[in-house]
């Protein structure tokens, strides 16, 4: 009898367990804008127009909650106020004439970003507004985030993958089982970052890929003082049902980095995203 009472009550802890906890997986849609100076090999602002998609789990228990994201963007990439810059190819044609045709001398960006995060609940508060109800959580964390910005075609601005450690807070409400918001501030507490060499150009003296020599002669660590990223998430959810609902999303960041010239970049990014719980 006490071994069969042992199982029972086991069992509607477990239960209780897992009705305690939350699962949702994410995807969205949205657009992006960046800008950016990187002194290393312009003194021009750059600045992008982006298409942007993301996937999300996120997963919440009774005191804590996990969530990995991953974010991708592409668009157009040109100095601000010469977008119509034009790229013209100089020579003679066959009977002596000179060359005329040209081409947009515009470069393309390409931005992703992956995040895990783990932030543990800290305070919860409760307050009646009339009949309804509004819950209140703030949470602190961390998160390992990489995120990278490689430019192709003719622009060479801007490569920077960045691999940090971050110190995270978290402000979440729900009013009327409905309704949910969420503010967020994210800071490095250290990073490793690779650019380009100061030279802007990549050549192993090993024979080593491209790639493997961009991150073997250009990665340094850094820390507060000499690189510094402060990423704000900001969202409204709706829950359409007890399974879905439709979330408008906004993240920006502020991002500088001394080495080895500077470079600071300001992102602004809105999407939609739909949760699947």
């Amino acid at each position: 009898m006490k071994k069969a009472f042992t199982i029972l009550f086991f069992v509607i802890f477990l239960a209780e367990a897992i009705q305690a906890q939350k699962n949702q997986f994410q995807i969205g849609i949205g657009y992006q804008r960046t800008w950016m100076v990187d002194k290393q090999v312009s003194p021009l602002k750059y600045q992008t127009s982006e298409k942007t998609f993301s996937l999300g789990y996120f997963h919440a228990g009774s005191d804590g909650k996990f969530n990995a994201q991953i974010n991708g963007a592409l668009g157009d990439f040109f100095p601000t106020g010469f977008r119509n810059r034009q790229l013209y190819n100089p020579g003679y044609n066959s009977d002596g004439t000179p060359k005329k045709g040209s081409f947009p001398f515009v470069g393309t960006l390409y931005n992703a970003r992956i995040k895990v995060a783990y932030l543990k609940q800290v305070s919860n508060g409760y307050s009646a507004i009339g009949k309804e109800k509004l819950y209140s959580n703030n949470y602190v964390g961390a998160s390992l985030n990489n995120q990278l910005f490689y430019s192709d075609n003719f622009v060479r601005t801007g490569w920077l993958n960045s691999s940090s450690v971050n110190a995270e807070y978290e402000h979440a409400a729900v009013f009327n089982t409905k309704h949910s918001f969420n503010i967020k501030i994210s800071i490095p507490l250290f990073a490793r970052n690779t650019r380009l060499p100061y030279h802007n150009t990549i050549s192993s003296p090993d024979g080593d890929n491209g790639i493997k020599t961009f991150f073997k002669q250009g990665s340094l660590f850094a820390w507060l003082g000499n690189f510094q990223n402060i990423q704000l998430d900001a969202g409204y959810e709706y829950a359409v049902s007890n399974h879905v609902g439709l979330r408008l999303h906004y993240f920006g960041q502020w991002l500088h980095y001394n080495f080895e010239k500077p470079i600071t970049l300001f992102q602004n990014n809105i999407s939609i995203t739909a949760s699947l719980k």
